[in-house]
């Protein structure tokens, strides 16, 4: 009871104040030494106060207490007087401003706060009092999906989940919520939710949109963050042995000032390992600049990459490009192969003098930068057919990190699908416990040529689709299909040289063996349509070390 008032009277039946009792707290307050003398009075005698006992407030002197009238007995009267916390009474006003609707409960899901924008979203009746009630008397949705239930449930957060139900008010509602839980010195308080309807949104993203407004008039472009990257190398999931070499080869260059080339099919992260890279190199602190070189038509690609001045040609302005931009830090040129020819002249010329020029200027503007690029090709194979230019090639990859594709490191799919989960519970209807066995064998089975990407794609339908708590086979989309390993079947490859061919014995055996070891890689190249994966897989060695003889005997040279 000492928590719960200051002062607790007892009341006579004449009315009068019988008995005093003060709490610990109540004997700090400047009244307490004569609450002895009260008895005999009438609380409304009580010098330097105001009552207003219908309302439940009592103004003492210029402290603000609350009064509540009790009778836990027949014919014994009592008034406990509790005094209000300004810290609580200002929380309250803070929170009631705020245009999101802001919901509390205890652990048992009973509702311990609604904002005035709950109140006006769920348009709660003014004369009923929310607090105290169960969050099912006021909310008509299935406890299964509730967001609130789930995060009591779980003591995880749930963000970002659709919801359309009716209050027990009888309006219908489609909203957004998020719920976090309260947890203090490791122990579950309850939970705070978070409701916002299209109504809300839009106010907040015009309420939004003016604040960028002003501080785009106000700050600096000095001041504006330089943190530009997401991802760290420990944001790459797997175990697999060439993916643990490219992780410790990029970790070890990152180091060094040189230039990496990163190589991989598409999807397989090669933006995450360059976010990595930087994050660990000398120029952590400086921009990371992102460029995909295949989203710009040639026309623009320039004036993006090397900045523009104002009258070079119609409606340019001074603009500052992407290179000059990333100074001192990393630039990142994605889907380098997709540069044409001429524009790779040009960006050589900017490596080779550490100078730009601007479209249009004739200054030469310094530049200090490190440069990560990234083909979905083999990159050597491109420098020699001419796609790539072969200086340019030499310029950027100095180091060539190659991530494997998902299809040679299906032992990752596990520790990627729970990642993935975990970090997407929202889209689930119920938290995700399990997974089936049906579901892991078509995942395995699967030739994934759209690699981590595809994955995720997949697994997001799978959660979004899901009732339950374990994700089974039905769960996958319609289209995803199961794809067969690559074919074995034996093809032709000759096992010695032909009847009518006689091998010239003067050039010894060892030349003769990679004369043979050539023309047996070459044919079943030429067999798997020069796909090298499949090539390597036939031929029941790894893609790394085929991809070590295709460069070797110059595999890819038209005969």
């Amino acid at each position: 009871m000492a928590e719960q008032y200051d002062f607790l009277l007892t009341l006579a039946s004449d009315g009068t104040i019988e008995r005093v009792q003060c709490s610990t707290q109540g004997l700090l307050l400047p009244m307490a030494p004569q609450c002895d003398s009260w008895v005999g009075l009438t609380p409304e005698a009580i010098p330097d106060t105001r009552w207003d006992l219908d309302a439940g407030s009592l103004l003492w002197g210029q402290i603000q207490f609350s009064a509540t009238q009790l009778e836990p007995l027949p014919g014994l009267r009592c008034i406990l007087i509790q005094r209000q916390s300004l810290r609580e009474k200002l929380l309250e006003g803070t929170l009631d401003i705020i245009p999101d609707g802001i919901q509390i409960y205890d652990i048992n899901g009973n509702i311990q706060f609604f904002n005035r924008s709950t109140l006006n979203l769920l348009e709660y009746p003014s004369s009923q009092e929310a607090q105290g009630r169960y969050i099912l008397d006021v909310f008509a949705v299935n406890p299964e999906y509730s967001t609130t239930l789930a995060v009591l449930k779980t003591h995880t957060s749930v963000s970002g989940r659709f919801d359309r139900y009716k209050s027990t008010t009888g309006k219908d509602l489609s909203t957004v919520n998020t719920g976090v839980p309260i947890i203090k010195d490791g122990e579950l308080l309850g939970c705070v939710s978070f409701e916002r309807d299209m109504q809300i949104l839009q106010k907040g993203i015009s309420d939004y949109q003016s604040m960028q407004q002003i501080l785009l008039q106000h700050l600096s472009v000095s001041l504006t963050p330089v943190k530009s990257t997401r991802y760290t190398m420990q944001d790459i999931i797997g175990s697999d042995p060439l993916l643990v070499s490219a992780k410790n080869l990029a970790s070890k260059m990152a180091l060094k000032d040189i230039n990496i080339l990163i190589q991989g099919e598409t999807g397989t992260g090669k933006e995450i390992f360059a976010q990595g890279i930087h994050n660990l190199s000398s120029r952590k602190n400086e921009k990371f600049v992102a460029v995909n070189c295949a989203a710009f038509p040639e026309t623009l690609i320039e004036g993006l990459l090397f900045g523009t001045t104002k009258g070079a040609f119609t409606g340019s302005t001074d603009k500052v490009g992407l290179i000059e931009e990333a100074n001192h830090g990393t630039l990142f040129l994605d889907e380098l192969n997709s540069m044409s020819l001429s524009m790779q002249a040009k960006l050589l010329r900017v490596l080779q003098e550490k100078t730009l020029r601007r479209v249009g200027s004739t200054k030469n503007i310094p530049v200090d930068v490190r440069i990560i690029s990234s083909c979905n090709e083999d990159a050597y194979a491109l420098s020699e057919n001419g796609t790539l230019r072969r200086d340019l090639f030499y310029r950027l990859a100095s180091v060539v990190v190659e991530i494997p594709p998902l299809r040679e490191r299906i032992d990752d799919i596990a520790p990627l699908t729970w990642h993935f989960i975990r970090k997407n519970q929202q889209l689930s209807a119920q938290p995700i416990t399990d997974i089936s066995p049906g579901f892991w064998e078509r995942l395995r089975q699967h030739g994934w040529p759209g690699n981590v990407r595809e994955l995720f794609h997949v697994l997001s339908f799978a959660l979004s689709d899901c009732e339950g708590t374990v994700l089974q086979e039905e769960n996958l989309p319609a289209r995803f299909k199961t794809s067969s390993s690559v074919s074995t079947e034996r093809i032709s490859i000759p096992h010695s040289y032909p009847a009518d061919s006689h091998p010239d014995f003067a050039q010894g055996l060892s030349q003769l063996v990679k004369d043979y070891e050539r023309q047996l890689l070459r044919q079943a190249y030429l067999s798997c349509g020069r796909n090298a994966t499949k090539t390597a897989e036939l031929l029941k060695i790894s893609r790394q070390n085929f991809q070590y003889y295709l460069k070797k005997y110059d595999l890819n040279r038209e005969q």
